[in-house]
């Protein structure tokens, strides 16, 4: 029996119609470590993004534009698959589910604001939502634990500001009565405020967390076994006790016992389950948008000086990884994973780099155009023709966080249509790096312009631009982000951001360039970003007579600054290559 029919089977056992499956996990992750992936255990999807809806006789999945290709490779063909982005969720339940369906979820992995949404829609059908605090996948689903790893408390010189410092300068938490109470999931914001680090995720430092913050008393919930003594003491010094996760089913007593009446919570940052006990058991909710979320996104002069010394010394192992690719054709048998452990053997050799930000995507020609492809033995492709390769990449470093992508040319043959395509993309890079704004722009006012010379020809990517990276912590990070998606998030001076347009030829190529951007301060209203990533782009995809004089001097100053930059970390071979670059711009 596989895993589906035995899911089936427990439903109909519990007397529901129909389970809504998403891939969160109980702290609501966007990368989940693999013994917390039950969507993939069930489905065989790996993305960061899907939800199934599954009874006897629907079987639903929901994704977004980065991963459609990827699931129709990797659901059975009893899946409809569905772009979130086209089809909403919400209005596709009350449409398809007939009255009195007995739908359940999983109230640990759902946040508070999604429940709500689909509440709104459903409850007008009757549909009845059914909130479990447990998930029937895990009593059918054998598997491993990790090994605990020990919580790392960061210090000063890598953080900047002390946690009192942080509540201090954060005005909403300094001024929380005694009585009031805020709430948070968000693991990277637990993280960050705490200045903790753990590795409960593979290629994330965080650690599975919930924190209840009360002037008088504060809550951290976590597993015991990953604290030492010095850590717990530390925490006790701000009157922050460290309990169990499991102590979670005493949260609404524990409210009481300490006098906390009012929980403020951001309902996107807060799983639906303590919302519902928080209901049941009459402590009033003050919704908020979370503050701490917005002050983590601008980093200090600390945090700023450590992602830009992360940028070079992961731009160096990426250059010696391009340099190394650059002669590369289809007779040196490689092929995608090669290429990937090639690339983290160069980061390894920084002492300093600690372990990916995330899976390295490493994608040659038809793969390129699945967006988030992630290569396996059983999907890996041998770079045995002339065509393109796509590698996504990043690395953790104590001090920063990377995320960076070059597409590259493997053999001589370049196609005219792959060099104008590339043009255009790195075009609209250039617009948005080059872009000077008023303050209070968001970024989905910026987004057009690293989209306008692929829309001149009616084409586009089905993906945001940019997104926020964290200070190691989170690849992604909001609330920033570069996107159609309407946003009232402005870009701020301190925040970092993504800059990476694309475009994707279904069953022939993907083409993405990306660099991390930092904004910075142009005048006293305006500001403008400073590129911090440092790699080559390669000029035999680049279709100079489509490049304006700006473009050209961009391209000219930004591998000049990488020769500047990385001047210490190349040999003479590497260093005379972005010259050679450098020499074509001028």
């Amino acid at each position: 029996m596989g895993n589906l029919d035995k899911f089936l089977d427990l439903i109909k056992a519990a007397k529901f119609d129909t389970y809504m499956l998403g891939s969160s996990d109980e702290y609501l992750d966007e990368f989940v470590p693999p013994h917390l992936r039950r969507l993939e255990w069930l489905t065989g999807f790996t993305g960061s993004n899907g939800l199934a809806v599954i009874s006897k006789d629907i079987k639903a999945f929901f994704t977004d534009g980065r991963y459609l290709v990827q699931a129709k490779n990797e659901l059975d063909s009893s899946f409809t698959i569905y772009d979130m982005s086209q089809v909403s969720l919400y209005k596709w339940l009350a449409k398809n589910l007939a009255n009195d369906t007995k739908l359940a979820y999983d109230s640990r992995c759902f946040s508070a604001e999604q429940i709500r949404k689909i509440k709104k829609f459903v409850g007008q059908y009757d549909i009845k939502l059914y909130r479990t605090n447990e998930n029937p996948i895990d009593s059918i689903w054998k598997r491993k634990y990790p090994i605990a790893e020990k919580v790392e408390l960061l210090p000063l010189d890598l953080t900047g500001n002390s946690t009192k410092e942080k509540i201090k300068s954060i005005p909403f938490l300094d001024e929380l009565t005694g009585k009031q109470g805020y709430l948070t999931c968000d693991t990277a914001t637990i993280c960050w405020l705490l200045n903790l680090r753990a590795k409960d995720t593979e290629n994330t430092p965080i650690l599975h967390s919930y924190f209840l913050y009360n002037k008088r008393q504060s809550f951290l919930f976590a597993d015991l076994n990953k604290f030492s003594d010095e850590i717990k003491y530390e925490l006790s010094e701000l009157k922050i006790t460290v309990l169990d996760t499991k102590e979670i089913l005493q949260f609404s007593n524990i409210c009481k016992d300490n006098k906390i009446k009012i929980i403020n919570l951001d309902a996107n940052y807060v799983s639906y389950y303590f919302y519902g006990e928080l209901k049941k058991n009459e402590v009033d909710i003050v919704k908020i948008i979370d503050p701490v979320i917005a002050a983590k996104a601008i980093k200090c002069p600390t945090e700023i000086e450590g992602v830009t010394k992360a940028h070079i010394l992961d731009g160096s192992a990426k250059t010696k990884f391009l340099y190394w690719l650059s002669d590369k054709t289809s007779n040196d048998n490689l092929d995608e994973l090669a290429v990937a452990d090639k690339l983290l053997q160069y980061r390894k050799n920084n002492k300093e780099f600690l372990f990916p930000s995330f899976n390295t995507i490493s994608a040659f020609a038809e793969n390129g155009a699945i967006t988030h492809y992630n290569a396996t033995k059983k999907s890996n492709k041998k770079l045995d023709k002339d065509s393109l390769l796509l590698v996504d990449s990043g690395g953790q470093y104590k001090f920063g966080t990377t995320d960076i992508t070059r597409t590259v040319a493997i053999g001589s043959d370049i196609k005219t249509e792959q060099k104008h395509n590339f043009t255009l993309v790195l075009k609209g890079h250039i617009a948005l790096a080059t872009s000077i704004f008023p303050k209070k722009t968001t970024g989905s006012q910026l987004d057009c312009l690293a989209r306008q010379y692929l829309w001149q020809e009616l084409k586009d990517y089905n993906h945001g631009t940019g997104h926020g990276v964290g200070s190691f912590l989170n690849v992604h990070e909001g609330p920033q982000s570069i996107s159609k998606a309407s946003t009232a998030s402005p870009l701020k001076q301190g925040m970092v951001v993504t800059n990476e347009p694309g475009i994707y030829i279904e069953d022939n190529y993907g083409i993405r360039i990306e660099n991390v951007l930092l904004v910075v301060k142009e005048s006293e209203n305006f500001l403008r970003f400073e590129t911090l990533s440092l790699a080559p782009i390669d000029e035999r995809l680049i279709n100079f007579t489509l490049l304006d004089a700006k473009e050209k001097s961009w391209l000219k100053n930004y591998h000049q600054k990488i020769a500047t930059r990385l001047a210490e970390h190349l040999s003479e071979q590497e260093q005379k290559w972005i010259e050679n670059k450098i020499a074509l711009y001028s």
